[in-house]
């Protein structure tokens, strides 16, 4: 049961210890501060202090390259754990650009980090969505900007979709080699969005960022995807993923000293000291947790807390008890906002251990009390109706054990295994409820990125992703391929006589049609409209006849509710793949070709590509 305690308290910590996601681009169009702003992501400090020599001119500076220089600055002061100070007074002089001005949006972005996400706040995050929807989606300021915007809605959980989606399309328009810095950049914030619901596809998108960093020496954003390399890894909780998560962290830390980021080595060695901890290499744990609170010592920062209480726990596994104890003891004086939600939960609960170890039975039981009600207002109101319970178990355990302790200690000792036991049963109930949830997140957003919302197939990107596979497996592999492109008959004289709705019916009814009758290995999506697109592994011509023939079949056997006169035919263009050297471009146009015959020849009908 203890391992499951560690295991969501671990997981939750991380997921605290996040920051938001590092983005250094600015999209400036000028050679000398762009070059400033990629030097942010090798060595901050030192980029910073480049940055100030170059504002240090004064009054031979532009409003625009001052505001641009200002930008650089803010960026590099987060980056080394510094407070921006003179962002409120660089957006007021930066306020005689345009309001569309790339480098006054880029301070105004700057000015949210770390903002709660109050109404006023989510309201100015909306506008400058607006603001950048509005710009053309290809250009390096607008994709610096984008970024940055998804690096700042990153931070709050609930933003999650927006952040994917925002962070997304900068992502897929950085597709060429001039905007490879931006892509790297996107690829590190949707790495971190989709962190909190699959590991291992955050995986894929960190890999893409960390391989660009670590190409162009930019080690201090080389030690945030390491870091963020080790969360995914510690949310396995498995020994072998912690041993690798510490691994990672330790290379973090190095990238972080070889970027001269302090700040950046204080973060990772707070997660080597968790993860030693969870490991059980005690010693070890205990040099990270001081090594990275010489550091975070007084930042204010939510890390410095975790890793205080994270201390106190390894202090406690070396019996140490009354170190541990010092060690928590300001902690509710010097962090009162903190004692609250899974924060408190995670105080009261290492505390409650330390009161065990001591002997303060009352002490402990009132600590752990303490510990699942804060739970319990963290967590969902299932989860919660579960902490109610359990706590109201601890109150009649409480009245039990101080009446037992007046007869026998065995007792009280037996009472307390129960009580220990209940809470490993509760502590399963609620990772379960949250593995639940993440799984629904996980279908969510491979949903949103690979279906088509009406029709529920594959949607025109990931079909052609899919295509292009099997084109290269079949070449590979000197297997026969056949390409199919569909496209419903008189579909544009159903929807002028029965309405988009019937038209929206038609679609839907054949791509469920397609989805009963295609074979298991068939490839099949939306191509657009009333286009869809079908591949036939390991088929040649006769096969992919009569597959299209019935299909052709049943597709007819349906009625339209909507459109009751309405025959639900189809037209095929298709093109056979034998070894040759065409590209999927090249097959799609012949396929296209035949379609446009087989329409020629009086529709409903399948022609091959000559």
């Amino acid at each position: 049961m203890r391992l499951f305690l560690q295991g969501i308290v671990l997981f939750s910590c991380l997921l605290f210890m996040l920051l938001p996601a590092a983005a250094s681009c600015l999209g400036s169009g000028d050679d000398e501060i762009e070059a400033l702003a990629k030097d942010i992501g090798r060595q901050p400090y030192e980029a910073l202090q480049a940055i100030e020599q170059a504002l240090s001119q004064g009054l031979s500076l532009t409003v625009e390259r001052r505001a641009w220089l200002e930008a650089a600055r803010a960026q590099a002061r987060r980056m080394v754990g510094l407070k921006n100070t003179e962002l409120p007074q660089a957006i007021e002089e930066a306020k005689s650009l345009p309001t569309n001005h790339p480098a006054l949006l880029h301070l105004q972005i700057f000015n949210l980090y770390g903002a709660d996400l109050s109404p006023s706040t989510r309201e100015i995050i909306d506008a400058m969505d607006h603001k950048l929807a509005q710009r053309p989606a290809d250009q390096p300021a607008t994709l610096c900007l984008k970024i940055r915007l998804a690096s700042v809605m990153a931070y709050y959980s609930s933003l999650n979709g927006e952040s994917f989606e925002l962070a997304a399309k900068a992502y897929l328009h950085a597709d060429t080699a001039q905007l490879a810095w931006m892509r790297a950049e996107a690829a590190s914030v949707l790495s971190q969005v989709v962190l909190r619901t699959d590991s291992s596809y955050a995986r894929t998108f960190r890999e893409e960022a960390l391989d660009y960093f670590e190409s162009q020496a930019m080690h201090d954003m080389a030690a945030n995807e390491l870091f963020m390399d080790a969360m995914s890894w510690a949310v396995e909780r498995d020994p072998d993923s912690l041993q690798i998560a510490a691994e990672q962290f330790r290379r973090s830390g190095v990238a972080a000293h070889r970027a001269n980021n302090s700040f950046a080595a204080a973060y990772a060695e707070a997660g080597l000291c968790d993860m030693l901890g969870q490991l059980g290499r005690v010693q070890e744990a205990l040099q990270s947790c001081s090594a990275s609170l010489e550091q975070l010592k007084g930042v204010g920062h939510i890390t410095e807390y975790i890793t205080i209480i994270n201390f106190a726990d390894v202090l406690l596994a070396d019996n140490r008890p009354e170190q541990a104890m010092e060690m928590l003891a300001p902690l509710p004086k010097d962090w009162p906002d903190w004692a609250s939600g899974f924060n408190g939960y995670r105080f009261y609960h290492v505390r409650g251990k330390i009161h065990v170890l001591l002997g303060n039975a009352e002490e402990a039981i009132a600590d752990l009390t303490s510990a699942l009600r804060e739970l319990r207002g963290h967590e969902s109101s299932a989860r919660a109706r579960n902490n109610r319970l359990f706590q109201s178990r601890f109150r009649v355990d409480l009245l039990e054990q101080s009446l037992e302790l007046q007869t026998l200690e065995a007792k009280e000792r037996e009472q307390r295994n129960r009580i220990l036991l209940v809470a490993g049963l509760i502590v399963l109930v609620l990772l379960c409820v949250i593995v639940i949830t993440l799984i629904r997140h996980q279908r969510l957003y491979r949903r949103m990125a690979f279906t088509d919302l009406l029709t529920g197939v594959a949607n025109r990107r990931y079909t052609e992703v899919r295509a292009q596979e099997a084109l290269e497996h079949a070449r590979a592999r000197r297997q026969p391929l056949c390409i199919a492109l569909l496209d419903l008959d008189q579909f544009k004289t159903c929807n002028d006589r029965y309405g988009h709705d019937a038209g929206d019916e038609a679609l839907k009814r054949f791509a469920n049609v397609a989805e009963n009758v295609l074979r298991p290995g068939d490839l099949f999506g939306r191509w657009g409209g009333e286009e869809f697109l079908l591949v036939l592994q390991s088929t040649d011509r006769s096969a992919a006849t009569a597959v299209l023939e019935r299909l052709r079949s049943a597709a007819a056997a349906e009625h339209l509710a909507l459109a009751p006169d309405y025959l639900l035919q189809f037209s095929a263009g298709i093109v056979e793949f034998r070894h040759g050297t065409e590209q999927l471009t090249e097959l799609l146009t012949m396929a296209d070709q035949a379609l446009y015959r087989a329409k020629f020849e009086g529709r409903n009908r399948s022609c091959f590509a000559l």
